[in-house]
């Protein structure tokens, strides 16, 4: 496959927002969170990132957080099948601090570059980086992604979920923040996403 480049569009609706565009061969894709009053007491702090699109699987992201979602208690599924996520909270650089992803026997990397600056997601054979910036139309701030090698319709799903994902604590910031605040306020049981 050649080199694909794309822009997903922030968008919000009553009910949703997130980010939408067309990727090349894989038609409309779309990434949504559901609109919620984040300090509504009476709603879950579980928030649910959805990924659907024409030609890609459906992909749920489950964790705790509003109005985004955080690595902690992550649960990630494509088309209903779970997914492993691994990453090295002791580590200190963004890139040692990468989360690693299993899916029926292929695995993933995913980097964050900075916060809220971009990301790459990688495989054996494929790379897709997406970063942040004004919008081609004027508003708001758009994805704009560049997917290059045997890039399949999984790989492209799996890097969109992240963008209405709190991926701080994947950053050298997040490191110096979590440490700062274990800290401040140890804790016996840190749950959350699988740790190295």
């Amino acid at each position: 496959m050649n080199e694909i480049m794309f822009e997903l569009n922030q968008f919000s609706t009553k009910e949703e927002e997130g980010r939408a565009g067309t990727v090349g061969p894989f038609g409309e894709v779309t990434v949504s969170v559901p609109r919620r009053k984040w300090r509504d007491k009476n709603v879950s702090n579980h928030t649910e990132v959805r990924v659907h699109g024409e030609n890609i699987p459906e992909v749920l992201y489950r964790a705790l957080g509003r109005p985004r979602p955080h690595l902690k208690d992550a649960r990630l599924l494509i088309d209903g099948t779970s997914v492993d996520l691994v990453f090295n909270r002791k580590a200190l650089r963004n890139k040692s601090r990468a989360l690693n992803l299993t899916h029926q026997g292929c695995t993933y990397e995913y980097t964050v570059i900075g916060s809220r600056k971009g990301s790459v997601l990688r495989r054996t054979g494929a790379e897709i980086i997406i970063t942040r910036d004004k919008s081609k139309t004027g508003k708001g701030v758009s994805s704009f992604g560049t997917a290059s090698g045997d890039v399949k319709a999984i790989d492209l799903a799996l890097a969109v979920v992240f963008e209405e994902v709190e991926t701080f604590d994947l950053t050298s910031l997040g490191a110096a923040t979590t440490a700062f605040n274990w800290l401040v306020t140890p804790r016996t049981n840190d749950s959350g996403v699988g740790s190295e």
